[in-house]
């Protein structure tokens, strides 16, 4: 089809002719459809559009008349023909890819018009390390997401706002519990034991990375879980995050770069007059999915059917419907923000208030947000910026972890739970240990979860501030020096209390009370000297920069159990134990600080070709004193093919940029003080716990980028395809020392590589764009390959698999030469015999890969009028999980013992004598394609002359899930590590994910 033809039709759909307006309105109509006659009957406007880079006539452009409702658009030859009156004044002239212009029509009869191409996209600027670049000059691997395109909904921390947004990255919910851990992956998993976690950047503060609330242990409850570590950023006060991929990008970040580098940009003032912004909304939450187990009939009929008896408790319980809730979510923010030429400022506080769907959990958070510029000197030669963000985090726990057994997990005993059997008996006592009422002796009872929920207390209570201050002075024109300082300091306090009242074997008659403090504080200081010039066809960027880090770690640590009495919460009386019972402990992280300098290189030849060269030497106090100082470079190229003549002009092609880069970059996310000789106090005595080793050196990562970007047919369709292959060395590990050397841990450098490649794509696409509609298309899409090569050590083991039968646990993965990372090795499940009796293969295999092939995104946003509508779903495919929670939980022998299963295995035929045993019968394939979120929003306008801009929407957050994984969701991930060896793509009986809906209200004033 021809071209022009094509953009005409278009440009017809696009359009709203005066006639179909004309006929909508009856002869006896109102006084609007009169003037609209009236209107077309008067004159006769002509005219011609063009593009003002080249005269070239566009067809299909709209023409509408200004504050009307008629319009038309330009033909195959960019001509046009429309008939106003003589009240008709200006002219709205649009059209995709071009900037809507306004035109005064005047006593004319023909105009010429000519439209200016809309290169927004590619003079975009995206924040990169110490400084900003427009979109059109990167050469490396950059995202970026802005506030316009964020997820909707409840999000507690920021990488939720991102969550199935950018290609080649992986966030990975560890826990439906509110503001649970992530496992944040970009471009798979690099390292084993020292983090895969990116570098966070919070306007231009390095974060520390872990975690500010205490971690706490809780006997067979197990350890508790973590929270994420961003919870203290409002999300409502971000304006944008980049994400840095490849190593061209990423090297300025030096030792902190290996695993990406996500940089979080908060929301500036802006010059005007004050403006006040108002956010409230209210949404409730539930549990989506639980496993298939029986209810209480279905139970009795399983008795019946297995000819089992003294397990009919006489009664019917969902001990799901017990321990969960329809969770309430309550948020408001308020910002006032504004500004002059020589200074802005925004300052904003939040609240955030989530209940769980588990009960009595949930998290409450406090926030507030000051951000300001001043400009100082003549010619504004001195400028500040000032950053500060502080929060309140206050968090309920429930009795879940991540390692307890399954008498100490509330989802396990849940999920074991006799449904015959009440929680209560007649005189209103809980049922623990054996229920004998109304004739019934039902023995083996699980921990009772409703007892559990009631005799648990798990409350922390976190306050982080992060300032920044950052001075930039211009020497002489184009040089210009800047000073920063970033500080951070969080403090944690958390109390675990069991009470003595539960039935559980390390609890009853004793209670189990854990008082829990951490600090964290950190400062960055940042010097650097920036120098822009330009020369005919040639520009310069330089930049050259120390900076210097310090990271302080602080943990106590109190225990009891043994009370006297349960009416009082046991860490409010630490003194009533036996000191024999009472434990304490503390911990001071050794020295951790980072002394850098590094430079960078831009240079732009003829707007064609670019160049960038980055160099970044570390010197950490972590390594050994042969290694102190690490060395990282990159170099990158771009070629902008668009800006040769055999493309310069094309109707078609708006951009077209090859890219080409290189660069290593390094990882310390390990323990401080790893390659020193370590001692730690016990009671009453010293011993060695880490042997020095003086050759410990970085763990490096060299990646190859290769990249294509494009625009096309005037920025309606835009994307990016790019290669990447990376290889990790030098891994950093852990390993107890060979005697006759002390019996203590060493750490020292794997001989092996880790090795990731892959192929990245994303596009976005205008389908339609009129005056009064829009509609954006976004795809991205990743594939993956993961290998661990050129080790010839023993296997390392971790996954470690829990449950009755198990005895400590089972391992299911390993780290082996010319396999993925994690890869599962196990029994293979061959079925039942004709007894029922599992059948296993001989020897364990390799069979399957928790890390996956295929990462995919999809988003829309939908503008009509005032309408608005947005979606956004995600989706990873190729990969297996492993179903511990059915391996612990839903089983035979469980059955058999009077605790609930699957209608399967209590209607079928397996063996109950059959043993647990970990095997391909729970490893599932776990493909899923998740409607994360989708929200419509209608904008009511002003409803008074001091509320404006007033939106209401409707949001509603995991939607559905397509998937075969028969567990809780495939997208959780329980970390079942092995002597510090994290696993992949577990799960364990974990805090359930939920579905929210939620409302909103957003006003300005």
């Amino acid at each position: 089809m021809n071209p022009k033809l094509l953009l005409l039709l278009t440009g017809m759909a696009m359009a709203t002719y005066p006639s179909a307006q004309a006929a909508a309105v009856p002869s006896s109509g109102n006084k609007a459809a009169l003037e609209i006659n009236k209107l077309q009957q008067e004159k006769t406007i002509r005219g011609t559009v063009r593009d003002a880079s080249d005269s070239q006539t566009i067809p299909g452009v709209n023409i509408m008349v200004k504050g009307s409702q008629i319009g038309t658009v330009t033909d195959l030859d960019g001509n046009f023909e429309l008939s106003v009156g003589d009240e008709a004044s200006t002219l709205v002239v649009s059209f995709v890819g071009y900037i809507s212009q306004e035109v005064s029509i005047g006593n004319q009869t023909n105009l010429d018009i000519y439209l200016e191409q809309d290169v927004k996209s590619l003079d975009e600027v995206v924040v990169v390390g110490y400084g900003t670049a427009k979109k059109r000059d990167l050469t490396g691997a950059v995202n970026r997401v802005g506030e316009e395109s964020f997820n909707k909904g409840v999000n507690v921390s920021p990488d939720q706002l991102i969550q199935g947004k950018v290609s080649g990255v992986d966030i990975i919910n560890n826990s439906g519990a509110p503001g649970g851990e992530v496992t944040f992956r970009i471009r798979g998993n690099s390292s084993v034991r020292s983090g895969n976690q990116p570098l966070f950047v919070v306007d231009g503060v390095p974060l520390d990375g872990r975690n500010t609330k205490p971690s706490a242990s809780a006997g067979e409850l197990g350890s508790t879980e973590g929270s994420n570590p961003l919870n203290f950023i409002n999300p409502n006060d971000i304006a944008s995050i980049d994400i840095l991929k490849d190593a061209s990008a990423t090297a300025i970040y030096g030792s902190r770069g290996a695993n990406g580098v996500v940089i979080i940009t908060t929301k500036k003032g802006k010059s005007g007059a004050p403006a006040v912004m108002l956010d409230m909304s209210t949404g409730i939450s539930n549990m989506v999915r639980k496993p298939d187990i029986m209810d209480g009939d279905t139970f009795r009929r399983a008795l019946d059917h297995r000819e089992l008896t003294g397990f009919d408790g006489g009664t019917s319980v969902d001990a799901f419907d017990a321990i969960t809730q329809t969770a309430v979510t309550k948020q408001v923010n308020l910002s006032v923000s504004g500004g002059n030429d020589k200074s802005n400022y925004r300052l904003s506080a939040g609240y955030h208030d989530q209940e769980g769907a588990i009960k009595e959990s949930g998290i409450k958070k406090y926030t507030a947000n000051y951000t300001s510029s001043y400009k100082f000197l003549p010619e504004d030669r001195l400028k500040l910026d000032v950053s500060v963000i502080a929060a309140n985090t206050v968090e309920n726990g429930a009795p879940i972890a991540e390692n307890s057994n399954v008498n100490g997990s509330l989802i396990g005993n849940a999920i074991e739970w006799n449904p015959t059997v009440p929680f209560r008996n007649a005189q209103g006592e809980y049922v623990q240990r054996v229920y004998q009422e109304g004739g019934n002796d039902v023995s083996g009872l699980p921990t009772n979860p409703v007892a559990l929920i009631d005799y648990y207390n798990d409350r922390s209570n976190t306050t982080q501030i992060l300032g920044s201050l950052g001075a930039t002075f211009n020497i002489v024109e184009g040089l210009d020096y800047k000073f920063s300082l970033g500080v951070s300091h969080a403090k944690g306090n958390r109390t675990v209390d069991t009470s003595g009242e539960l039935f559980l074997s390390t609890i009853t008659d004793l209670g189990l009370a854990v008082v829990n403090t951490s600090v964290l504080n950190s400062q960055t200081i940042t010097h650097t000297l920036n120098y822009k010039k330009e020369w005919e066809g040639i520009k310069l960027n330089a930049l050259a920069g120390y900076e210097f880090q310090e990271y302080k770690s602080y943990t106590n640590n109190i225990s009891a159990r043994g009370f006297t009495m349960f009416d009082l919460l046991g860490s409010n009386i630490l003194q009533n134990p036996s000191r024999d019972n009472v434990s304490v402990n503390s911990y001071r992280d050794p020295t951790n600080q980072i002394q850098s300098y590094f430079g960078r290189v831009n240079l732009n030849f003829a707007d064609k070709f670019l160049v960038t060269g980055t160099m970044r030497a570390d010197g950490s106090t972590k390594f050994g004193e042969n290694n102190k100082y690490g060395y990282f470079p990159s170099f990158a190229g771009a070629w902008i093919l668009s800006e040769e003549g055999f493309l310069k002009g094309s109707s078609k092609i708006d951009n077209l940029k090859l890219r080409l880069g290189w660069g290593r970059t390094g990882n310390q996310e390990f323990p401080a003080g790893a390659s020193q000789e370590r001692y730690a106090f016990g009671n009453q005595q010293i011993s060695l716990l880490n042997v020095a080793n003086p050759d410990l050196k970085w763990e490096t990562t060299e990646t190859v980028n290769i990249g294509v970007d494009f625009s096309l047919f005037r920025s309606r369709l835009m994307g990016s395809l790019e290669y990447f292959d990376k290889s990790t060395t030098d891994l950093l590990f852990q390993l107890p020392t060979i005697q006759p050397a002390p019996a203590a841990q060493y750490w020292t450098n794997l001989p092996a590589t880790i090795r990731n490649n892959g192929v990245e794509l994303m596009l976005n696409g205008i389908v339609k764009e009129t005056q009064k509609m829009s509609w954006e298309v976004g795809v991205n899409a990743t594939y993956l390959k993961n290998e661990l090569t050129d080790y010839n050590g023993a296997p390392v083991l971790t996954g470690q698999i829990n449950g009755n039968g198990l005895g400590g646990g089972s391992n299911s993965q390993q780290l082996v030469n010319n396999q993925p990372l994690y890869v599962f090795k196990m029994l293979d499940f061959m079925g039942f015999d004709e007894d029922g009796v599992a059948q296993y293969s001989d020897d364990e295999q390799f069979v399957g890969d928790p890390n996956p092939d295929v990462l995919l995104g999809f988003n829309t946003k939908l503008d009509y009028g005032k309408f608005s509508f947005s979606m956004n779903m995600n989706g990873a495919f190729g990969q297996q999980v492993y179903n511990n929670t059915a391996n612990a939980v839903i089983t035979a022998a469980n059955f058999g013992l009077g605790r609930n299963a699957s209608p399967e295995i209590g209607l079928g035929n397996e063996s109950l004598g059959n043993a647990n045993v970990v095997s391909t019968r729970f490893l599932e394939d776990a493909d899923y394609m998740r409607l994360q979120n989708a929200s419509a929003s209608y904008n009511l306008g002003p409803v008074s002359n001091y509320l404006r801009n007033v939106r209401v929407s409707l949001t509603g957050q995991n939607l559905f899930l397509l998937t075969d994984y028969s567990g809780f969701d495939p997208e959780v991930n329980t970390n079942r590590g092995v002597g510090g060896v994290p696993s992949f793509g577990i799960e364990y009986i974990p805090y359930p994910p939920a579905r929210t809906f939620m409302l909103g209200l957003s006003a300005s004033f």
